[in-house]
């Protein structure tokens, strides 16, 4: 099962002792050493390990050419963090013991259960080899071989998890255009696992491997309640067909439909009724709220097309995100900045609490907002706008073709070479107009509004106010040309700068009537996080399901 290409893979473990032997020898442990021994070993049955031959088989395997192990006759992964890890124990075995199996083995096995919450298949990490190698060993029905498979196993599986669980299981897809958020850890799996290892602490190690952020402990949990509820098989399909109920109607489905609404989002309590109340119509309400249906409390196609996906489904779209978190730096530095780009909002988030909300507009599909990670720099009182190169590109010049400089002047802009002199747009095309440069005067019919907030970026991504207020009451709020528009520009300068006095609300709208532009630096740390998610968590901890508005959950899948 377990092999190094080139390497021999006869026996290299020697067959000692017999049951008698065992039994002699543990009936003459004192008290204290048969105490150790179960505390810190589960006993082989008929053998013990002969340590002196298994340290020199990994130093053999360890120390070969080759770069590759084989595993199930088919799987060849990387052999460098296992040597690493190996060498840094002068090639004594991990798992094992002169008298059996460490505990750390059945920790192991236990951590490997509990991965699939995390969105990780178990089988991935050889799960079933070595849980079949350790029952064999804990039942006597064992070969020799069996041993130094499990030693090998255990710490390919070891390594290998503890490597997905920071960077991610498949790093191919963090470098499609659309993800510009970097994994900084600095983390050596090595060494990570040898730690763990020498220092007993398994199930400790792990957790701080997990992304240190409350959406994806939300996310694990609602994996792991999805998982329990598709084991209970009582997933009801829903076949109401008819989106025109009045309150006091009654049908036999309703109760079905209470049942299945009770035991996904806890609501309504009564689960027996075959009547349509307002009980019953809030619940509805609040699936299409976490589901972002349109909260009309009606059984429409689009509100029975949610309610009977498959919880497969929903849990897929759950692995797929946790493993996007783990594509993000490991810690994350509190207060910071939340914008989830399908849930079209922002959040302040503080001691993992909530503490300013406002609506959003993202990118559209055909200009999408990028993921980035980027600290808050400056605040920017009645900012100018100069247009970007992709909107002057794919907008303005083809605005200029077809309609010449009234095209800039019903948009307020104005045009200027390289040395600030205002031109005609008739001098501008295609081909030159990297030469110019188009602006926008500051004002409240600005295409950034009033307030703008800087964080330095290679794509020019910013969050700003806009003069499309109207965009704000609107379900898909996936409308901008990639920056993040936001609903409360001035409130949430104020909250950010509430520690001077000098920043109030009033001061600040004062400073925008001016039309004239103010430069604030932000002193403070604060990092604006904006991501991809199509799960998310509203402020009281529901779950939610977005859509996946730039189709990346399907392109990815």
């Amino acid at each position: 099962m377990f092999s190094i290409k080139s390497l021999t893979t006869n026996s290299q473990f020697i067959f000692i002792g017999l049951l008698g032997y065992l039994l002699m020898m543990q009936a003459c442990n004192t008290p204290g050493e048969g105490q150790e021994n179960k505390k810190n070993a589960i006993a082989i049955e008929t053998t013990k390990v002969d340590m002196l031959t298994l340290r020199n088989y990994l130093s053999d395997l360890c120390n070969s050419s080759d770069s590759l192990i084989e595993i199930d006759d088919q799987k060849y992964v990387s052999l460098y963090d296992f040597k690493k890890l190996y060498a840094s124990r002068n090639y004594e075995a991990c798992w094992l013991t002169k008298d059996g199996v460490t505990k750390q083995a059945s920790d192991y096995l236990e951590i490997l259960e509990e991965i699939q919450y995390d969105g990780l298949e178990k089988n991935k990490y050889l799960s079933a080899s070595i849980h079949s190698l350790y029952s064999n060993i804990k039942t006597g029905s064992y070969t020799l071989d069996d041993l130094h498979n499990l030693e090998a196993s255990l710490s390919y599986s070891f390594i290998s998890l503890t490597n997905d669980m920071v960077y991610g299981k498949d790093t191919t897809l963090q470098i499609r255009k659309y993800w510009k958020i970097k994994n900084d850890s600095n983390f050596s799996v090595a060494n990570s696992c040898k730690k763990a290892i020498d220092e007993n602490s398994l199930p400790a190690t792990f957790d701080k491997l997990r992304p240190n952020n409350s959406y994806y402990k939300a996310f694990r949990n609602e994996y792991k309640r999805l998982t329990q509820l598709q084991a209970q098989s009582n997933w009801a399909i829903i076949q109401v067909k008819n989106d025109s109920l009045k309150v006091g109607d009654s049908l036999p489905e309703l109760k079905i439909l209470r049942k299945r609404l009770s035991i996904e989002i806890g609501l309504p309590k009564d689960t027996s009724s075959f009547f349509w109340q307002d009980d019953l119509l809030n619940a509805v309400k609040k699936f299409q709220y976490l589901n972002q249906v349109k909260t009309n409390g009606k059984l429409d196609s689009t509100t029975l097309s949610k309610l009977n996906l498959p919880i497969a489904n929903k849990l897929k779209t759950l692995a797929l995100n946790m493993e996007r978190m783990r594509w993000m730096p490991l810690n994350f530095t509190q207060p910071y900045v939340w914008v989830v780009v399908p849930k079209m909002e922002l959040d302040y988030v503080n001691q993992d609490s909530i503490q300013f909300h406002m609506k959003a507009v993202v990118g559209k599909p055909s200009r999408p907002t990028p993921t980035l990670v980027s600290k808050l720099q400056h605040i920017v009182l009645s900012p100018p706008w100069t247009v970007p190169p992709t909107i002057m590109k794919e907008e303005v010049i083809p605005g200029i073709a077809r309609r010449g400089g009234s095209y800039l002047r019903r948009r307020g802009l104005k045009a200027y070479d390289r040395n600030g002199r205002v031109v005609s747009a008739s001098s501008i095309n295609s081909k030159n107009y990297r030469n110019y440069r188009i602006g926008q005067a500051p004002g409240y019919r600005s295409s950034l509004g009033e307030v703008k907030f800087n964080m330095p970026n290679p794509w020019s991504i910013y969050l700003h106010d806009t003069p499309h207020r109207e965009d704000f009451v609107k379900n898909n709020r996936a409308l901008s040309s990639g920056c993040v528009r936001v609903n409360k520009p001035k409130e949430f300068a104020e909250f950010l700068l509430q520690d001077s006095l000098k920043y109030s609300y009033a001061f600040i709208d004062s400073i925008c009537k001016t039309r004239k532009t103010k430069y604030i630096p932000f002193k403070r740390d604060l990092v604006v996080y904006i991501v991809y998610l199509t799960n998310a968590m509203d402020s009281v901890g529901n779950i939610m399901y977005l859509k996946d508005i730039y189709k990346w959950d399907k392109e990815i899948r």
